[in-house]
C-alpha cells in the first residue's frame, strides 16, 4: 500500500501532495511497464529479455522540478538482474528530474529558502 505525504515549505507556506509507495497493481511487471514512456518501456524489456519471472523494485518517489517549481512523484524501477535503475521524467513538464532520498533534505522548489517539512497524510492502492 502506497502512502500520500505531504511536503511544506515553512517559509513561504507552498505544499505539495505525492502519492509514494507503490500499489497492489505494481506486482507485475507488465503493469509497472505502463508507468513509463516507451523508450524506458523498451530499455526495461531489453534488460528483462529471457527471465521468465522478472526480479524488480517499483516505488513513486519523491522529486523536484525546478522547472514547474514543484514536488512531484514520479516512477522508478530497479531491475535486479541487470543491476539498472530508470526514472521517468516530470509528469508535467517532461524536464528530466532526480529523485530526492526521502531521509535528505529537500529544498524549497518555489522559493528555495528552507528544506521542505514532510508529513504522511494518507494512503492509497
Amino acid at each position: 500500500m502506497g502512502r500520500i505525504s505531504e511536503f511544506v515549505c515553512p517559509s513561504c507556506n507552498m505544499s505539495w501532495e505525492a502519492r509514494l509507495g507503490h500499489g497492489m497493481g505494481h506486482a507485475a511487471l507488465g503493469s509497472v511497464l505502463e508507468e513509463f514512456p516507451p523508450d524506458i518501456q523498451q530499455k526495461i524489456l531489453a534488460d528483462t529479455e529471457g527471465e521468465q519471472y522478472p526480479a524488480f523494485e517499483f516505488n513513486y518517489c519523491p522529486a523536484v522540478c525546478w522547472q514547474c517549481q514543484k514536488v512531484v512523484a514520479v516512477p522508478v524501477i530497479y531491475l535486479h538482474q541487470a543491476g539498472q535503475t530508470y526514472t521517468a521524467a516530470c509528469p508535467d513538464c517532461g524536464n528530466s528530474i532526480a529523485v530526492q532520498t526521502e531521509d535528505g533534505e529537500i529544498l524549497c522548489p518555489h522559493c528555495g529558502k528552507e528544506n521542505l517539512t514532510v508529513e504522511e497524510i494518507g494512503r492509497w492502492d
